[in-house]
């Protein structure tokens, strides 16, 4: 596949979580970097001590643990650009996602996140699942149409954040994912990135193809493993979590141990 150029908007870093180095998840790798222009920095977030001798190009290797959450933002420390965009092994971006946003970035200067429309699909059979992220321009999502605000957030919380082009000051601002929030780690990041005054914003173009179904990614673990039950907690936890910078929550299974605890 051919790399597509930008137009001049090399102060992007694309940061790409790695924690299998699979044959399979290194084809994955090809095709996912195949959609990066060409002047872009990439870097891939490897847990620390991991053998990264197939993997080409610039690779960070300082997160302790090999969560999606310590992977990203391992990586962030080490983002030298305004922005960085992160990239799931097993997605691409469109060729015109990066050139639509250089033109919000210079017309909205306010704003902390560009989030894109993202084409789902069965990483399976390549079936149609939906678009993502399009609710923020329902004329009654939320104050500003195509913005993301906390109050829309309080009753809506299905977004696809990975493929948005964030903005490295506010983002080491408020503080990166939180490794012991399950599921809902994004949801709670968004929270917390609205609720400190910073913009969402989601440009009315598909800027990302996201696969859903592959056996091993993180969304089909959560659903083997973690109950309706958990997921609700998680939900509940990210709502009480959002206030504050650094983590402050047990995670779930303490809290099973403790009522467990109190009903004996």
């Amino acid at each position: 596949m051919t790399k597509i150029k930008s137009k001049e908007m090399s102060n992007i870093t694309i940061i790409v979580p790695m924690n299998d180095l699979n044959d399979k998840n290194l084809e994955l790798l090809d095709k996912a970097l195949s959609s990066v222009p060409n002047d872009f920095e990439v870097l891939i977030s490897c847990k620390k001590g991991t053998d990264t001798s197939l993997l080409k190009g610039n690779v960070i290797t300082t997160a302790e643990g090999d969560s999606f959450q310590e992977l990203v933002n391992s990586a962030v420390e080490s983002v030298g650009t305004e922005w960085f965009s992160i990239l799931e092994f097993d997605d691409t971006y469109t060729s015109i996602w990066f050139n639509n946003v250089k033109k919000e970035i210079e017309y909205k200067p306010e704003v902390s996140v560009f989030m894109p429309l993202e084409d789902i699909t069965d990483f399976n059979n390549n079936g149609y699942i939906g678009f993502g992220n399009e609710a923020p321009w329902a004329s009654a999502f939320s104050n500003e149409l195509g913005y993301i605000d906390l109050d829309a957030l309080q009753a809506y919380y299905d977004f696809y954040a990975t493929g948005s082009v964030f903005n490295t000051k506010d983002w080491k601002e408020i503080g990166g994912l939180k490794p012991h929030i399950k599921v809902t780690f994004w949801y709670e990041w968004m929270l917390r990135a609205t609720n400190n005054s910073k913009k969402i914003y989601v440009i009315p173009k598909v800027g990302y193809n996201h696969t859903l179904g592959r056996d091993g990614s993180l969304t089909e673990t959560y659903k083997k493993e973690i109950t309706e039950d958990e997921i609700k907690w998680w939900f509940d936890l990210a709502k009480r979590d959002y206030f504050f910078k650094d983590e402050k929550e047990p995670s779930y299974y303490v809290y099973k141990k403790q009522e467990e605890d109190n009903e004996e």
